[in-house]
């Protein structure tokens, strides 16, 4: 049985370990077990039952009432809200609990099922964009035997959204993505690809696995406005290396890394800029449109 820290609920939910805490001692809203090193254990019955009252919560319902009402009505209360931005959210949370059930089809099922209720770019944008966010899947993962079918649904729908953004408004500047290590998970590389697609930039897709040579090739047969890449906390890329073979054969194009942690080895150069990945894929929308 899967058991789930405080600082994953945190994260899934948005409410605060503190805030969590005050709600099992006040409230009983929770009964956490404890583990041998006596860290707080919750199950995945507990972790819907908190994303379900996070989610009250934001549409104005008071801990005090939720507290009270047992996880059935809960549910109930969830299902007649009409905001969208509630219903997304309600998605993302069916998504998170989805991942860690014993059922394999059943975050599949759930995907398809939002993608009858939405438009593909909704589904992307305002369900699978923040899911990936929240589990980390968007560039690592946390290395768990349940992502991978879950990577593996969620890949195929960001590539069925990148072969309908099929409208291309701007080609004079061209935005080449790529990643130089395989052990990263390229879902965000993917979502960055329908990103720009879908707002009419040309975009070059490599994906993993490319070196130096595979740029320069590129670097020799087209010109490019943007690379865009990102890198591991403790990665091996050769980012000087790079830079001189960009100063060399692409003297106009700009690396982008996009940080999705805090630690980064800057490196001063007028060809590079680093960025976290949100303002990474709004300046290069912003950058190519100009």
């Amino acid at each position: 049985m899967k058991n789930f820290t405080i600082n994953d609920l945190e994260r899934f939910s948005g409410i605060k370990a503190h805030t969590l805490r005050i709600w099992e001692r006040r409230y009983s809203l929770v009964q956490p077990i404890r583990s041998p090193g006596n860290f707080r254990l919750y199950t995945l019955e507990e972790l819907k039952k908190i994303l379900n009252v996070a989610l009250l919560k934001k549409n104005g319902y008071r801990i005090s009432v939720l507290s009270k009402i047992d996880s059935k009505n809960i549910e109930h209360k969830i299902e007649h809200l009409s905001n969208d931005y509630i219903k997304w959210q309600k998605a993302v949370n069916d998504l998170t609990i989805n991942m860690y059930t014993k059922e394999p089809e059943s975050f599949e099922w759930v995907l398809d099922e939002l993608l009858l209720n939405w438009p593909i770019e909704i589904l992307i944008e305002k369900i699978i964009f923040p899911f990936l966010t929240i589990t980390r899947l968007l560039w690592t993962g946390n290395k768990l035997s349940e992502e991978h079918l879950v990577v593996t649904a969620i890949r195929k729908k960001l590539i069925f959204a990148i072969e309908s953004s099929v409208l291309i408004s701007n080609r004079a500047k061209t935005v080449l993505l790529f990643l130089p290590d395989s052990k990263q998970l390229d879902l965000g590389l993917l979502y960055t690809n329908y990103y720009l697609k879908r707002r009419g930039i040309n975009v070059l897709y490599l994906g993993s696995d490319v070196t130096i040579q595979n740029l320069k090739s590129i670097f020799h047969a087209l010109h490019l406005s943007y690379l865009f890449t990102y890198l591991p906390q403790n990665h091996s890329f050769p980012i000087e290396k790079l830079l001189q073979c960009m100063s060399l054969y692409a003297p106009d194009s700009k690396l982008i890394i996009g940080k999705y942690f805090d630690e980064h080895e800057y490196i001063k150069c007028e060809n590079i800029v680093y960025l976290d990945f949100i303002n990474a894929l709004d300046f290069l929308h912003k950058s190519v449109q100009c």
